[in-house]
């Protein structure tokens, strides 16, 4: 393999003012950036004055390195970088003492192609966080600030959520037709008025080291950024620990057999729900339908429909009585992205993602969200799909095919967190949302595209299920032949918008092995994942 290195020790042109004990800056920097473009490093020698831990040069060299995706090198262990107590910039850049500058050719041969790719893209992310323009470093600054005095962030925004008046008809759940669990006793029904999901807890009572100890030794289920070294400056990441969850206290699980697994929500949040969030189009009896066996389902706070029509409901059209609340959302187009809205009724962190033509059991919607709760930064849903690379065509394919391995979680059917709604819907690339409304497909990969690259991790599959559509159900669009076609482009668009693809393949899927057995009190309790 063939190593080449760049050293220039004189400038072309006149370099730029620099300090006496600091390396200049040679040539304009559209010429420093074409070179960086095509290297895999970029070198910075810190100044020679050992009490200057920072200076301009060594920043912009710094900067320009991880615009484009370059490693930067640091040659110089007393330099501190921007945000040096906040960023794990070990995770982006390679700091050497100088004394071993002999050994700096083996260090970096020694680094593995795939801590390239992620030492790369990790560069890339924190320059467009914190330093690409004007208003993002000036946010940072304000992150920083608020942390130090413990001052939290501002609620995530939200989508105002404009009802559309409905009437409700017969009570949900007289059609025996509709019953779905036989004797199944999948825990309590609410009887009382729904529960939010609380806000702003803890956030005034710890302090700083405390978050840095928590987040850092013992990530906890709100670690949304595991791979964000911003601990919690991070503007958006503060916005979520505003908005409503911060650390929850700790309670311990009651354990017991199947039966009594079945009876208690357990985990680490006590008391929890979550909401349902349907997308419909001009297919009222289907929706009717669907509302209708959400009947009786435990832990359910509500449920918001999103009406994609221009058309409002039919004038005679009874809405079932699910004795929760029903809220019908009007929306200003007819946009998949709609489904993805941080709606302001919305008051779960749960979100259940739901096609108005899916037919979920409640045993399988009660297991998702237990195991969501287990996994709150991930998609936990039911139909996988994966990826694949074509090696004749040189791009990649959307595949639907039965699999043991999967990397996307159709948004048809899956759980995820609030937040993710928020960054889609605002933070996310604005040209992945117009490619969405110009085919009218790919939400759904756009959402694992945005939670893998967030996590660095795949979804979580629940249950063998591999489709979800109930029977005797007018097709979907998912039907039509150019269906596979547009996603397929889509895949390569997002990959080009992202710059890696962010995509993980898994082969862990969650099965409940003893959700539906009793055990004898006396005999050897567990709970098994397979």
């Amino acid at each position: 393999m063939l190593y080449q290195v760049l050293v220039e020790f004189t400038c072309k042109n006149q370099p730029k003012p620099s300090l006496p004990t600091e390396w200049a800056l040679c040539g304009e920097r559209e010429d420093r950036l074409e070179v960086l473009k095509v290297s895999t490093f970029a070198l910075v020698i810190s100044p020679g004055d050992v009490q200057l831990v920072a200076s301009a040069g060594c920043s912009m060299r710094l900067f320009e390195a991880l615009e484009v995706g370059v490693i930067p090198v640091v040659l110089g262990d007393h330099s501190k970088l921007p945000y040096h107590h906040l960023i794990r910039w070990s995770e982006a850049v390679i700091m050497v003492p100088k004394p071993r500058i002999t050994e700096l050719h083996f260090l970096l041969r020694s680094i593995s192609d795939n801590d390239l790719l992620a030492m790369r893209r990790q560069g890339r992310l924190l320059w467009e966080t914190y330093f690409s323009t004007s208003e993002s470093i000036f946010s940072t600054i304000l992150a920083s600030v608020r942390t130090s005095i413990q001052i939290p962030a501002a609620p995530i925004r939200e989508e105002p959520a404009q009802e559309i008046p409905h009437k409700a008809g017969k009570l949900a759940g007289t059609d025996a037709n509709m019953a779905d669990n036989g004797d199944l006793d999948l825990g309590p029904v609410e009887v009382e008025p729904p529960y939010a999901s609380p806000r702003f807890l803890r956030n005034f009572t710890y302090t700083a080291a405390d978050v840095y100890r928590t987040w850092n030794r013992a990530p906890g289920p709100f670690h949304l950024f595991p791979h964000t070294p911003l601990d919690p400056v991070l503007p958006s990441e503060a916005k979520f620990l505003g908005s409503g969850t911060g650390f929850r206290p700790i309670g311990g699980g009651s354990g017991g057999s199947g039966k009594e697994f079945q009876a208690a929500l357990g985990g680490n949040v006590p008391r929890e729900q979550f909401t349902v969030v349907m997308l419909t189009y001009e297919r009222e009896e289907v929706l009717m339908n669907s509302l209708e066996r959400l009947n009786g389902l435990p832990y359910l706070n509500k449920v918001v429909v999103v009406w994609n029509s221009p058309k409002p409901p039919s004038d005679d059209l009874l809405w079932p009585d699910i004795g929760l609340p029903i809220v019908v959302v009007r929306t200003e187009k007819n946009s998949l992205n709609n489904r993805f809205l941080p709606w302001d009724a919305v008051e779960t962190e749960a979100i259940l993602s739901i096609d108005d033509d899916a037919h979920l059991r409640h045993d399988e919607i009660m297991f998702g969200f237990r195991v969501w709760r287990e996994a709150r930064d991930r998609i936990v849903g039911f139909p996988g799909r994966f990826h694949a690379w074509d090696v004749n065509h040189q791009s990649w394919l959307y595949n639907s095919n039965y699999s043991c391995e999967l990397s996307m979680v159709l948004t048809g059917a899956a759980f995820f967190h609030k937040y993710y709604a928020y960054l889609y819907s605002y933070v996310m690339p604005q040209a992945i949302r117009d490619m969405v409304d110009e085919y009218i497909n790919c939400e759904d990969i756009a959402m694992n595209f945005l939670v893998s690259h967030i996590t660095r991790k795949p979804p979580i599959k629940v249950t063998s299920r591999w489709t979800f559509r109930c029977p005797g159900c007018p097709q979907a669009l998912s039907h039509d032949d150019s269906h596979f076609h547009e996603r397929h482009k889509c895949i390569n668009f997002f990959v080009k918008v992202y710059g890696y693809m962010p995509l993980l393949y898994t082969q862990f899927r969650v099965d409940s092995v003893l959700f539906k057995t009793r055990l004898p009190h006396d005999k050897t309790k567990c709970f098994k994942f397979i």
